[in-house]
């Protein structure tokens, strides 16, 4: 045999003996191909799946996108109250009553994850008839930034002020259908330093505290254009401004068990504003709008709030009470200060619990939601409160005013809730004395 004989037999050999192992790794390249064929198909179909499907209801729509960097949803609340008076002392005759509290429409939106939006309107007022000023009420208007970090949000545009536990809490969670007097005087957007005014904030939440600051200017809707003809009868240099915080601080926070501590407060230049700066207070009920106590308005530089705060709850059993204390650096005249405060507790006789989160507690969720077919009963919560405020200091007679207050509350699920409350209010403004009882009802529905 020779040489070229032996070549071309050693090549057809070896080419004999490596087809399976060619045709074997062919097979396994095509399968492999497959499997990643198969695989990216129904990830699409996935995608087009969650794109078509029917957006989330709880109870609202809600919308995002497959990566969850979008989101879209609507938000609302309505309070509808009626509201019945009994003259104890005085001349002031409080009128019996229904009233559409608040009907606010909102939306939230999320934009590339890290960016959040607000706008919230309150239509509450256009229920009353077609000459009310004011009759859309803009409440939350603002843009925020939690790309910094978990625990830190910003805050820029209209939003509340870090003022108080019972402003932190949600309109639709507290206790009573009204504020206490001292929170309602020192913290309303027209009047005071406090609620829904256009700044910055910066707030920081951790499990157990929450540090929040800001700078605060004035709520958009008053003063309508400062000294170019705005429709307030307050007269402005400039707008008023001034800082913001709060700081709350919980060293117990378990489920079921909760002790809150905090502090807020706020300093306010006025603008040069020789009236408008206004503390007053009604009966804890909102049907009639009368003021028991009043300081009418007070030329000032500046003002300014503190207030410390002690909650918490063990169980069914919730406690919460607050001390304010506004001083005021008038331009003629000496500085006054006024205080108020408040002690509420509640017992929820089904063993529901609140829960807390930033500083802040929410309403009651029932284990059991109201249903005649299941035989559930929703919630049941009884609650007290005694509330007061002073506004007597040096030439000024706003009035003292002790309250005491007794709920129900009935919560059929985590969106509506139903509330009966009974208020004995006792007021003295100089000689003139005004006492009395009401009972307030409220229908409440929040999505």
């Amino acid at each position: 045999m020779n040489r070229f004989s032996l070549h071309l037999g050693t090549s057809v050999l070896a080419l004999t003996l490596s087809g399976p192992a060619f045709a074997a790794s062919s097979a396994e390249e095509l399968q492999r191909r497959v499997d990643d064929l198969e695989a990216t198909v129904d990830a699409l179909r996935a995608e087009i799946a969650d794109i078509r499907k029917t957006p989330e209801f709880k109870p609202s729509p809600a919308f995002k996108d497959s990566k969850g960097e979008y989101a879209f949803k609507f938000r609302g609340q309505i309070a509808a109250d009626a509201a019945f008076f009994n003259t104890r002392k005085g001349a002031n005759d409080l009128n019996d009553g229904t009233q559409l509290r608040r009907a606010r429409l909102g939306i939230d939106g999320t934009i590339q994850k890290d960016w959040l939006y607000r706008i919230e309107i309150d239509v509450g007022a256009a229920s009353r008839d077609d000459s009310a000023t004011g009759e859309i009420d803009v409440k939350d208007a603002y843009v925020q930034y939690k790309g910094l970090d978990e625990s830190t949000t910003v805050t820029v545009g209209q939003h509340k002020t870090p003022n108080t536990l019972e402003q932190a809490i949600s309109s639709s969670d507290t206790l009573f259908t009204e504020l206490p007097l001292f929170v309602e005087a020192f913290t309303n957007r027209a009047t005071a330093g406090g609620d829904y005014k256009a700044g910055v904030s910066v707030k920081y939440a951790d499990v157990n505290w929450t540090a929040t600051a800001g700078i605060f200017g004035e709520n958009y809707s008053i003063n309508g254009g400062g000294n170019s003809g705005g429709t307030s009868t307050a007269v402005y240099k400039d707008e008023g401004w001034g800082p913001a915080a709060r700081f709350t601080y919980a060293p117990i926070n378990g489920v079921g068990e909760t002790l809150h501590l905090g502090v807020s407060g706020y300093w306010r230049d006025t603008g040069g504003r020789t009236s408008g700066l206004r503390f007053r207070s009604g009966p804890e009920v909102s049907v009639d709008s009368t003021r028991l106590v009043d300081t009418g308005n007070i030329a000032a530089k500046s003002y300014s709030f503190v207030g410390v705060e002690l909650a918490g709850q063990y169980g069914p059993v919730y406690l919460q009470s607050e001390y304010g204390r506004t001083d005021v650096d008038r331009l003629a005249g000496s500085d006054v200060s006024f205080d108020g405060g408040y002690v509420a507790a509640s017992y929820v006789l089904t063993g529901e619990g609140r829960e807390y989160k930033d500083g802040a507690f929410g309403r009651i969720k029932p284990k059991t939601p109201f249903s005649l077919s299941t035989g559930g009963w929703g919630a049941w919560e009884i609650a007290g409160r005694y509330s007061t405020l002073d506004l007597n200091a040096d030439t000024i007679t706003g009035g003292k005013e002790d309250n005491y207050s007794f709920g129900l509350n009935w919560y059929p699920n985590n969106y509506l809730r139903f509330l009966v409350d009974y208020v004995r209010f006792d007021a003295k403004k100089g000689a003139a004395e005004n006492a009395g009882d009401a009972i307030v009802t409220r229908v409440g529905v929040v999505w």
